[in-house]
């Protein structure tokens, strides 16, 4: 079982399935409900589908068909591996649950943007059972309650929250949530109740006056911070300038870029400068933003990221001349890559150059480039 585990929680997925094929017929050697719960890990982990359904089969046959740990490794796999109809069915066919089962279909429906069935598991898992949300359960679920814009459960779990004495992640968790469901009225409320503040909590208040368009109260509170609170870090930073690209606040985004390198000697790096180049290239301040992706050494796949970006910038300001540079320097970088030849074809098409525009997506078929979804 110690090898299996390593082999499923590391690296090496597939050697803990070899593992269980050799050691199989082997005589004295048994099957506990641990074997199969790392076994099925192993599978989670490296999405074998087929093989994940040949230990659920082998682990009933084996009498772990109402075992809860070995169940909720089951709802994990059939979660990591896309099969959320087979970890619905697994879930509902369990004779006991615990918290941990909950979480793991929550968390599972949540990693794959099903936010509505995670909201419904969450709200039925609150309303008609006596299990208590956990840190680990409000975690999962924020990201499905800012994606649906559910304010009213904002505010329903604010109040567990206070009375159940939740720590400091899960108030900065909450700050987020109603800064992205837009209500900063009660954003900032959670902020100022908060007894105890990290970095996090003021680049949050901080990022959700930004994204709201509220240069003064975004910058009174960095004031703040540096007067009484945690130094600002590099993701304090980008967080904010991303928060400003948001919100349109063009200007108050280049003071915080310069303030990060002039007053914290911050060397930017290429999610800064992406985020610098976003913030440009939404107000159609586009040679300034190529100038900053210039600066850029090329070295890893987020500085194409960034190429794309202002091509996108492009198409939205219509400035074609520029858009076919930047497409050229991104074929140079990347030429499989459908979404590149789509976006670059429309702002030719949009430029009224309909015979260049079939050429790009004739080309993109030449090159057998990824298809886009849908």
């Amino acid at each position: 079982n110690s090898i299996i585990k390593h082999y499923a929680l590391h690296d090496f997925p597939p050697e803990a399935v070899f593992l269980y094929k050799f050691l199989k017929y082997r005589p004295g050697i048994r099957f506990d409900s641990f074997t199969y719960s790392y076994l099925l890990k192993a599978c989670g982990n490296a999405k074998l589908n087929r093989t994940g359904i040949q230990f659920h089969c082998a682990s009933t046959k084996a009498g772990f068909d109402r075992h809860l740990y070995v169940q909720t490794a089951l709802l994990n796999m059939y979660g990591d591996c896309g099969r959320f109809f087979d970890a619905r069915y697994v879930f509902d066919e369990m004779p006991a649950k615990n918290l941990v089962s909950w979480n793991v279909l929550i968390t599972g429906f949540v990693k794959s943007n099903r936010f509505d069935e995670a909201l419904q598991l969450f709200s039925t898992m609150a309303l008609y059972t006596e299990m208590k949300p956990s840190e680990v359960t409000l975690l999962a679920i924020f990201p499905a309650i800012v994606n649906t814009g559910h304010v009213k459960l904002c505010q329903i779990l604010h109040s567990y929250i206070l009375k159940s004495g939740f720590d400091v992640r899960i108030h900065n968790c909450l700050i987020d949530s109603y800064a992205k469901c837009g209500s900063i009225e009660s954003a900032a409320l959670v902020f100022q109740g908060m007894p105890v503040k990290n970095s996090v909590s003021w680049t949050s208040i901080i990022s959700a006056y930004a994204i709201h368009g509220m240069p003064d109260e975004a910058s009174e509170h960095f004031d703040r911070m540096e007067n009484g609170g945690p130094s600002p870090n590099g993701v304090t930073f980008l967080t904010i300038l991303n928060g400003c690209s948001h919100g349109g606040l063009v200007e108050k985004g280049l003071e915080f870029y310069r303030k990060m390198v002039r007053d914290y000697d911050i060397e930017p790096d290429a999610k800064l400068y992406g985020c610098l180049v976003d913030l440009l290239g939404r107000v159609g301040r586009l040679e300034e933003a190529e100038r900053v992706a210039l600066e850029i050494i090329p070295r890893d796949r987020l500085t194409v990221a960034i190429w794309r970006t202002l091509l996108g910038a492009c198409s939205f300001h219509g400035n074609v001349e520029m858009g076919e540079r930047i497409n050229r320097r991104i074929m140079e970088m990347e030429e499989k890559h459908g979404g590149d030849y789509v976006l670059f074809s429309n702002i030719l098409s949009s430029a009224g150059r309909f015979v260049d525009s079939e050429a790009v997506r004739s080309l993109s078929d030449k090159r057998n480039a990824s298809k886009l979804a849908g």
